[in-house]
């Protein structure tokens, strides 16, 4: 497999930590195609699909308004430099810590 292949694919995995016991729980992952622009959230049960678009800080998830790809609607951020996930207008919910597969 070349390594160009394994550069437009981007796998997550991302988790919480429980304050009282540490215990660290898989909520979903994340696969990422960068060439395609489309995004994949994959819980235990279901599976979403979504678009994706990367901006300087952050890769977003959410879905374009219209065929000209040129608004996205994001549900999603994740912090490049950190990989930290919060939902995009929610910033009371519990980040989500997320690391490369």
């Amino acid at each position: 497999m070349s390594s160009e292949i394994l550069s437009e694919f981007m796998v997550l995995e991302c988790s919480s930590t429980n304050d009282w016991t540490d215990k660290v729980n898989l909520l979903y992952t994340l696969q990422i195609g960068t060439d395609s622009k489309k995004a994949i959230q994959v819980f235990k049960r279901s599976q979403l699909q979504m678009d994706f678009k990367e901006t300087e800080n952050y890769y977003e998830l959410g879905q374009y308004t219209d065929e000209t790809r040129s608004e996205l609607i994001p549900r999603l951020l994740i912090d490049k430099e950190s990989l930290m996930a919060s939902k995009y207008n929610a910033p009371d919910d519990k980040p989500v810590s997320c690391k490369r597969k």
